[in-house]
């Protein structure tokens, strides 16, 4: 039992080798990719610097100049940064299109980039789709997902194998072959990473496996992919959605809004109830409000939820870290790095472990050679 174990953990290691080493570093970039956009684009992604007594500019006034400066784009959504020092995210799509673009917005003065960013044009989007998609759409998440499960599958199994390795944990013999060196660097990561290693793979595996789920029941019953067109008649009631979600749910947080079309005429609002936690996402909370009308057609209190949902809820900031700061910012972050090292270490046990028979081989066909 335990050798055929020992072969089928080997085997999906090393097929999951080269896609688990891009997932990983990916992943590393992805925990820390404001700061990074930040460091290298501040023009683009940081607002100019404000007194204590700046405002916000009306979001219907915002959207209205973005519109108005980019008439070949409308506006799909809008995520309201929480940090003051940074720009809002304008997500527009080009008319007549369906690809999404990225437009930083300065809240406060109202500037903008030159022009919308098309999504792989940013650190963010393209190290997301990397990360999610290897570039291959549908077929990319699936790979993705299994690679996941492989993840999770090659954790369990690492765990039983090497359990007596807790009773002399981080134990890593430097002199000595390099066989056993990277067998005890393998070991050390592997237990060391197990729960981050549980984590990342089950919230990687479930969003990528209920995202292709969703999309082929939901173009099961569309004969057709229509292109969608803007919903060009709710002008300043923007301003009132804030004031309309905090009376459906007091002290709350308005985060994201996705716009309304022509063939959906509803503003969609994730937000925050005023008593989320630290591994509460931004967007548990979510209120539909016609846009042709104001009325409340739908709210979904994160707090009057069900456990599942609450579960699901966590799973963004349980995957990224960013719920603790710095400093778990920097754990997930070395946490990301650990499916390349297994993935390096890995493969130098495999083949090592191979090299001896090679070798033992080489004697007896020399003798044969020698007996002919």
């Amino acid at each position: 039992m335990r050798k055929r174990l020992w072969k089928l953990h080997s085997w999906i290691g090393l097929f999951c080798a080269i896609g688990l080493l891009i997932i990983g570093l990916s992943g590393s970039v992805l925990v820390f990719h404001e700061e990074i956009s930040s460091a290298l684009h501040p023009d683009v992604t940081l607002n100019a610097p404000q007194d204590e007594a700046s405002t916000r500019i009306p979001t219907s006034e915002l959207t209205q100049s973005v519109e108005s400066k980019f008439p070949d784009f409308w506006i799909r959504g809008w995520l309201f940064n929480t940090d003051a020092d940074k720009r809002d995210r304008a997500y527009v799509m080009d008319r007549g299109g369906d690809e999404w673009h990225i437009l930083y917005v300065d809240p406060y003065t109202g500037e903008t980039a030159d022009r919308p960013l098309d999504y792989e044009e940013t650190l963010y989007g393209w190290f997301v789709q990397l990360h999610y998609t290897f570039f291959a759409d549908h077929i990319g998440m699936i790979v993705a997902a299994i690679l996941a499960l492989g993840f999770l599958f090659l954790s369990v199994s690492g765990i039983y194998l090497h359990r007596p390795f807790f009773k002399a944990f981080f134990r890593i013999r430097w002199k000595t072959s390099s066989r056993i060196f990277f067998s005890d660097f393998h070991k050390a990561i592997g237990i060391a990473s197990v729960p981050f290693n549980f984590i990342l793979g089950f919230t990687g595996a479930y969003w990528n496996i209920s995202h292709v789920a969703h999309e082929l029941i939901e173009h099961s019953h569309e004969e057709e992919h229509e292109i969608e067109s803007p919903y060009q008649e709710y002008g300043d009631s923007i301003d009132q959605l804030a004031t309309i979600a905090d009376q459906q749910i007091a002290g709350y947080a308005l985060n994201y809004i996705y716009f309304p079309t022509e063939s959906d005429p509803t503003f969609y609002l994730y937000g925050q109830h005023p008593e989320a936690g630290i591994i509460n996402s931004l967007y548990g909370s979510t209120i539909w409000i016609s846009a042709e009308n104001g009325q409340v057609k739908h709210v979904t209190n994160l707090k009057e939820s069900g456990w599942w949902a609450k579960v699901v809820d966590a799973f963004e900031p349980l995957h990224f870290g960013g719920f603790g700061g710095l400093f778990t910012k920097t754990l997930w972050c070395l946490a990301g790095l650990s499916p390349a090292a297994l993935s390096i270490t890995g493969a130098m046990m495999y083949f090592k472990r191979k090299r001896p028979k090679r070798l033992r081989q080489k004697p007896e066909a020399s003798l044969e050679s020698q007996s002919a």
